[in-house]
């Protein structure tokens, strides 16, 4: 669903995990994934896009294909991923950075720039973030 003009600019990850917390429910039983679509400035076109839920005891499947038809189907040039672990526990599988590398990929084969994957844990986890950026961790 598209914004207004007053369109909010996201500039750094907590800018943008403030978009996603928005989009969470509060009790968080399973994994959710959303991709939240940007203009080339950093503008939001539109609320996280739910892309995916998993069970309460299984992980979300993350398909690259549907966030990017997703994300252009709103004009998207950039975007930002981001799935909640329901543990609380934002610290990245193996699959998340192979998730975030796959992701990398794709988007630059379908003319998107992949600004960041976040993981959205607990409020109080991750020394009081409570997210991680796995473009902050892989450029490290």
């Amino acid at each position: 669903m598209p914004m207004d003009d007053k369109r909010v600019i996201v500039k750094t990850p907590l800018d943008a995990v403030s978009q996603f917390r928005a989009a969470l429910p509060k009790e968080q039983k399973e994994e959710r994934v959303f991709v939240l679509p940007l203009d080339a400035h950093g503008k939001v076109l539109a609320k996280p896009i739910l892309v995916s839920v998993g069970h309460e005891d299984g992980t979300a499947a993350i398909d690259v294909g549907t966030i990017f038809r997703e994300a252009l189907k709103v004009g998207a040039e950039e975007i930002i991923v981001a799935h909640n672990h329901p543990s609380g526990n934002p610290t990245p599988s193996k699959s998340d950075y192979d998730t975030t590398v796959k992701l990398n990929e794709g988007a630059n084969l379908v003319g998107l720039e992949l600004i960041d994957h976040l993981i959205i844990g607990a409020p109080e986890s991750a020394n009081g973030l409570g997210f991680v950026s796995m473009a902050e961790l892989m450029a490290e």
